[in-house]
C-alpha cells in the first residue's frame, strides 16, 4: 500500500501549519481549525493593523497577495504577528508587459491569431528563455520576501474561461499554441512529422486534431506540468518547507470534451503529485452555474489527486449584470466547505469589504 508523504508546514510564532496524512486517505490541512480560510488581496492603502485584526475576527488564516503588497515590511510583520500565512500570487504565462515589449512571445491560436481576448494575453509556453526568466524572478522574490507559500496563477494555456458558459461548444473555444516554436518542439519531442504541405495554421491545427490529438494533448499538458515542476524544485532548494498552490481552471473532466486538458493543459493527476494545494477558481455566478457546482468541481479534482483541494469562490458579480445576492453567496460558501475540500479562498477582499452582510456570513460559517 502506498503511503502518502508527510509535509511539514511552517511554524509561525509557535503555531504549526502541518499536512496530516494516513494510508488510503487524502491529505487534510490542519491549521487553526483544520481548514485553510484564505482571502485574495492585491493592493491596500488603509490601516494595516485594523485590516489584520478584522481578518482574525472573521476567521481568515491565510492571505493570497501580490508581490507588491507583500513587499511592505509592515504587512509581513503583521502577518507573522497575527499568525496569518502569506502566499504570493505569481502570474506565469499571463504577462502583458513582456508581450508588449516583445510581441513575438504571443501564443498563437488555432486560427493563427495572437492569444488575446479582452484583457487576457498569453505568452507561448514553450519559450525557454521566458520560462527561465520567470523562474529566476520567482526565486528572487522568495529570497527577498520569504513568504509561506507561492500561489501560481495563469500557469496554463490560453483561454478566457471566465466567459465560457455551460452551453459553449468545445470546438468554439480557442486552442493554443500553434506558433513555430511549439510546433517544432512538439514534433521533436514526440517524433511526429507534420506534413510539409500544410502551411496554414488552421490546417495544421486540424491535422493535429485528426491525427495525433492524444499526443498533442499529453505534450501540451507536459509543457505546463514541467513548468510547475521546475518552479517547485528551484523554490524548494531555497526553502524546503515552502507551500505551493496552483490556481486551476474550474472545469471537470467531462466539461467541454475534457478541455481542461485539450485546451487548458492542466493535468491535475500530474500537477497534484508536485504541489501541496490545487485551488479551482469556482466562481459559479460568473460562469452561470449553481452553487452546488462548486462542490462538484472540488470532488472531481480531489478524485484525481493526493494533494489538498481548496476552492476559491467569488464574493460579488463579475462580467455579468446580475448581482450575486446573499443567499447565493452563502450557498456557494457552504458548498465550498464540503468535504473533500480543505478550506476556501475568497475572491476578493475588496469585494467583501463592500458587503458587511457577506462578511457576517463568512464569520458565521468559518468560525463555527
Amino acid at each position: 500500500m502506498r503511503y502518502k508523504k508527510y509535509i511539514s508546514w511552517i511554524i509561525i510564532l509557535g503555531v504549526a501549519w502541518s499536512l496530516i496524512s494516513c494510508s488510503g486517505k487524502r491529505l487534510e490541512v490542519a491549521f487553526l481549525k483544520d481548514r485553510l480560510i484564505g482571502v485574495k488581496i492585491y493592493d491596500y492603502n488603509g490601516n494595516l493593523p485594523e485590516l489584520f485584526e478584522e481578518w482574525k475576527n472573521l476567521g481568515i488564516n491565510t492571505v493570497f497577495t501580490s508581490a507588491s503588497l507583500d513587499s511592505n515590511p509592515e504587512f509581513r510583520q503583521l502577518a507573522r504577528q497575527h499568525k496569518i500565512a502569506t502566499f504570493i500570487i505569481l502570474p506565469i504565462f499571463f504577462n502583458p508587459g513582456a508581450l508588449h515589449s516583445n510581441p513575438d512571445l504571443y501564443a498563437l491560436t488555432n486560427q493563427g491569431k495572437p492569444a488575446i481576448e479582452e484583457w487576457v494575453e498569453f505568452v507561448c509556453p514553450s519559450r525557454e528563455a521566458y520560462r527561465k526568466g520567470r523562474i529566476e524572478y520567482i526565486i528572487n522574490l522568495l529570497r527577498d520576501l520569504n513568504p509561506d507559500g507561492l500561489s501560481l496563477d495563469f500557469i496554463r494555456h490560453f483561454v478566457f474561461w471566465e466567459k465560457v458558459y455551460p452551453d459553449r461548444k468545445p470546438g468554439d473555444i480557442p486552442n493554443t499554441c500553434f506558433d513555430d516554436h511549439c510546433l517544432q518542439k512538439f514534433q521533436n519531442d514526440r517524433d511526429i512529422q507534420i506534413p510539409d504541405t500544410l502551411k496554414n495554421v488552421q490546417k495544421i491545427a486540424e491535422w493535429i486534431k485528426n491525427n495525433c490529438l492524444a499526443e498533442w494533448t499529453e505534450w501540451k499538458c507536459e509543457l505546463i506540468t514541467s513548468m510547475i515542476r521546475d518552479i517547485a524544485a528551484e523554490a524548494r532548494k531555497i526553502k524546503p518547507e515552502i507551500i505551493i498552490n496552483v490556481h486551476a481552471v474550474p472545469w471537470r473532466q467531462t466539461d467541454f470534451d475534457n478541455s481542461i486538458k485539450t485546451v487548458v493543459g492542466q493535468d491535475f493527476s500530474k500537477i497534484g503529485a508536485i504541489v501541496d494545494i490545487i485551488s479551482p477558481m469556482t466562481y459559479a455566478h460568473m460562469v452561470q452555474q449553481k452553487p452546488e457546482w462548486v462542490s462538484s468541481v472540488t470532488i472531481d479534482i480531489a478524485r484525481q489527486v493526493k494533494c489538498n483541494v481548496v476552492p476559491s469562490i467569488q464574493v460579488n458579480k463579475a462580467y455579468l449584470d446580475e448581482s450575486l445576492d446573499l443567499e447565493e453567496f452563502e450557498e456557494s460558501l457552504i458548498e465550498a466547505l464540503k468535504q473533500p475540500s480543505a478550506g476556501v479562498i475568497f475572491w476578493s477582499w475588496d469585494q467583501l469589504v463592500e458587503s458587511p452582510p457577506k462578511k457576517e456570513i463568512v464569520r458565521a460559517l468559518v468560525r463555527k
